[in-house]
This record gives C-alpha cells, structure tokens and sequence, in this order.
C-alpha cells in the first residue's frame, strides 16, 4: 500500500513538472516568434535609414528602448532582462550593417 502511495505521488509529481515544462516551452516558441517578427522590422528600419542616409547607430533611442524595458520587469530580473535587450541591441545594429 506504502509502495502504491509514492508510486502514485511520483506519478503526479513528473506530471505536474511536464505541465510546467510544456507551458515553457509554449513560452519559448512565442518569444522566437516574436524576435523574429522584430527581426523584420528592423530589416525595414536598416532600409528605411540607407535610404534616408540616417546612422544606424542612436544612443537615444537605445537608452529609450531600455529605459522602457525596466518600466516594464520587475525589479528581481531587470538586469538581466535588460541585458538580454543590450545583446538584442547590438545584434540589431550588426543587422542593420549588413
């Protein structure tokens, strides 16, 4: 009956990790998905400042976008959601120099 128990219990337990983990990865897919539809946008961006001869770099709008970002973590991760956006950033200016 003992054995019955923690078998039962362990069952439940993996389940509920596997629920845990599927609604992660939904996440991931859906972050994925955005960055590449931001990806495209800046593609139209790099385009759009070639074409103006506009600076790909703008310090401003960089320290807008974080500034931005904070406002909307919370405290316990926004450094590192802000440095995630940092690499973002740089990526995109590498993007655009393309």
């Amino acid at each position: 009956m003992q054995n019955y128990k923690n078998e039962a219990n362990s069952n439940y337990i993996m389940n509920k990790l596997k629920h845990y983990r599927k609604k992660i990865d939904l996440i991931d897919r859906n972050i994925v998905k955005l960055l590449l539809s931001r990806f495209k946008l800046i593609k139209r961006v790099a385009n759009y400042k070639k074409i103006n001869k506009i600076q790909i770099s703008d310090e401003i709008r960089e320290l807008e976008v974080l500034k931005n970002i904070e406002k909307h973590s919370k405290k316990d991760h926004s450094d590192f959601i802000k440095n995630i956006f940092k690499s973002i950033i740089n990526y995109s200016k590498k993007f655009q120099s393309k």
